[in-house]
């Protein structure tokens, strides 16, 4: 159904590493997801013309996405677990985010997690921030 939505109608799932398994990080997201796709385009202002104008190429980009969440060591399921080993190997398979928005609109996308950074700070809980970088095109379903 057609409507607006909010935070707790989001739900976010990610590999736990190259090929692995999906796993449900909703509950530790603190400050949201967005997700992002842009039009590659170019410079095709002529001679003459009193405007700049700018002309798509064909080529998409999923931009890179910023997760900060709650640190959690448990076992399999944890952030520690999901989000604290980067993808290092040229052949490693890709991880597959998942975000499902309001009313099950679903963007997918295979990924590679570029950078894990665990946080300590004073007066609050540690975190871990992770980026996580597009490998391909962003799709809705």
């Amino acid at each position: 159904m057609a409507g607006k939505y909010g935070p707790a109608s989001v739900t976010v799932t990610y590999d736990d590493g190259p090929g692995g398994t999906g796993r449900a990080i909703t509950n530790f997201i603190l400050e949201g997801i967005s997700v992002k796709t842009s039009a590659q385009l170019q410079d095709t202002t002529a001679l003459g013309d009193s405007a700049t104008e700018q002309t798509p190429t064909g080529l998409i980009t999923a931009e890179p996405i910023t997760l900060t969440c709650i640190w959690d060591t448990t076992g399999t399921t944890g952030t520690h677990a999901v989000l604290g080993t980067v993808d290092d190997g040229p052949q490693d398979a890709t991880r597959t985010l998942v975000v499902v928005f309001g009313d099950s609109k679903t963007a997918t996308v295979e990924t590679r997690l570029a950078s894990s950074e665990v946080v300590a700070s004073m007066g609050s809980i540690q975190t871990i921030v992770a980026e996580i970088v597009p490998t391909g095109a962003l799709t809705w379903s």
